[in-house]
């Protein structure tokens, strides 16, 4: 609209300067015709003449300029004429309209009155008395030239015209050009709201079922009532919308397919892989009586046998996680007891690799409810991840708690794992590093099931790991899962930064109050001293006495 009223404003200024400048020429012409037309009627009359006095002379000037002024244009002011010469046949000055006497300047009086060939002289002017409904001055235009009279010498003829009507048709026009644009403009904004209307509002009603249907409701429509190009829209997206249904609802036929047939398989497996273990077991009491090949094949079968009953273990415990069966066995128990225990379990494997667990952990009670079973998988599941990966280095962990959570944290210093890597550990049958030796043969099932079982106590498992610096779990879980999430300014300790290779945490390890209320009479704090590795800084910060409630 704005961009129309400028053109219109721009084209009405041209337009004006355009019809000024035809105006202007075409009432300058009639003018000088009409002046012409004066100086010839004057001339004749003069040349006629047979006035010898001065007193017939004067009468004869004086008809003369009233028939000029009574036969001239109607837009002639004034006719205004005397001597050119003071001598003593001199006239009087001869006025028609006196008031415009004054408006003929002595620029164009002494071009006339010097001039020898009868040139007419013409000068725009502003006639003051008469003024428009702006209140500016009228233009006009002064013309001028000399009469031959032998008798009483050349007369100086001057006449004054008036472009008042030109000028109020200018300002006519002015205000029609005017008027044109205000109309021409609001009719634009108007056909344009009209317009934008038509196509935005279709618009937003898709826009609308677009973001009903990114909420989750799939039964979300649009109402196809056009035949133009937002009508193949609405139709468009009516179809990707039926699409969307139909690869949802395949998607999760297959899922809940894929989920029984695992759940089947596992279950059906379970009574063969029992025989089996049990003719493993009974071949493995008397292998002592076999030669050295047939020992090594007992050996591998039980060896295989064990890795196909883990395996069948996580997938009966995913198809408990999938089918919403999963549940916890919540008791108030010591969280440093499934610590120990899932220490001790691959204790084993860890010497096998010659790789030391550092376990310093609070010795005073870390109360809090859990299933312990999971904690200990949970635990257990980290440890074995961290002895494949630690190459010969210690694995340490600790144990932070407060009021209202605990963290458990498993950090090793091996080959670490970059930003890819980390944003995939959690998922099903992923492993970082297939080509990798592993004595524990793990599934790719142990950390998604490890993050399922935090899940479960409404807590969550984070990390940060660097290629070459190790890697480092926080298992943060609420004191009462019974209570809902933590939010993480209420945790003990957390990583202090979003990226995945930031070691950095806000919080101290340690106990900052006991967890229930009968055992906590006092606020103490006897955790071991955790002593930062020699090739090895200590990251975050530690909580003090005033922070936590007691010594680190």
């Amino acid at each position: 609209m704005i961009l129309t009223l400028c053109v219109a404003v721009v084209f009405s200024a041209v337009s004006m300067v355009s019809v000024r400048a035809s105006l202007l020429t075409q009432t300058t012409s009639q003018s000088q015709a009409d002046f012409s037309n004066m100086v010839e009627q004057a001339q004749t009359g003069l040349d006629a003449s047979d006035a010898t006095t001065t007193v017939q002379i004067q009468q004869l000037v004086n008809d003369l300029a009233s028939n000029l002024q009574s036969d001239g244009a109607s837009n002639l002011v004034g006719v205004y004429m005397w001597s050119r010469e003071s001598t003593a046949r001199s006239i009087i000055p001869i006025s028609t309209e006196p008031t415009y006497e004054d408006v003929i300047t002595s620029d164009i009086h002494s071009a006339v009155a010097s001039d020898l060939n009868g040139n007419v002289f013409y000068q725009p002017v502003k006639l003051p008395i008469s003024s428009d409904a702006l209140g500016a001055d009228t233009p006009g235009a002064v013309l001028g030239t000399v009469l031959d009279y032998g008798a009483a010498g050349n007369l100086e003829f001057f006449a004054i015209y008036s472009y008042a009507l030109q000028q109020q048709s200018l300002t006519q026009i002015q205000l029609s050009l005017l008027a044109v644009c205000a109309l021409l403009s609001v009719a634009v904004g108007v056909v344009m709201w009209m317009v934008i209307r038509g196509i935005v509002r279709p618009v937003e009603h898709v826009a609308y079922a677009a973001e009903t249907l990114a909420s989750g409701n799939l039964d979300t429509r649009v109402d196809v009532n056009r035949k133009d190009e937002l009508g193949v829209l609405q139709r468009s997206f009516n179809g990707m919308a039926d699409s969307l249904n139909q690869k949802i609802d395949e998607l999760e036929e297959a899922s809940a397919s894929q989920k029984r047939f695992v759940s089947d398989v596992s279950h059906e497996l379970r009574t063969p892989v029992t025989t089996m273990r049990m003719a493993s077991d009974l071949l493995e009491m008397k292998k002592d009586s076999f030669d050295p090949a047939t020992q090594r094949t007992v050996e591998l079968l039980s060896g295989q046998i064990n890795r196909f009953q883990d395996l069948l273990a996580d997938l009966l415990e995913i198809s408990r996680y999938d089918a919403g069966y999963a549940a916890l066995d919540l008791v108030d128990a010591d969280v440093r007891d499934p610590v120990n225990a899932a220490i001790e379990q691959v204790a084993g494997i860890a010497a096998a690799k010659q790789v030391d667990i550092r376990a310093m952990l609070p010795n005073v009670q870390v109360l809090a409810k859990v299933d312990t079973r999971r904690v200990t998988r949970i635990i257990r599941n980290l440890l074995a991840n961290a002895v494949d990966f630690a190459e010969d280095k210690p694995i340490e962990v600790r144990i932070a708690a407060n009021r209202k959570a605990v963290a458990i944290s498993v950090r090793d210093y091996g080959v670490g794992m970059d930003a890819n890597t980390v944003a995939h550990i959690f998922d099903r049958f992923w492993r970082g590093d297939p080509s990798r030796s592993r004595i524990t043969g793990g599934t790719g099932l142990g950390l998604s099931i490890s993050m399922t079982d935090a899940l479960l106590h409404h807590g969550s498992i984070r990390v940060r790991s660097a290629v070459g610096e190790g890697t480092w779990f926080l298992v943060l879980l609420p004191r009462d899962p019974e209570q809902g999430e933590v939010t993480d300014s209420d945790l003990t300790v957390d990583f202090a930064g979003e990226a995945a290779d930031d070691f950095s945490i806000t919080g101290g390890f340690g106990v900052a109050e006991s967890p229930v209320a009968e055992r906590s009479s006092a606020l103490v704090l006897a955790s071991k001293q955790l002593m930062p590795r020699h090739d090895e800084p200590e990251t975050g910060n530690a909580a003090t006495d005033d922070e936590e409630g007691g010594a680190r």
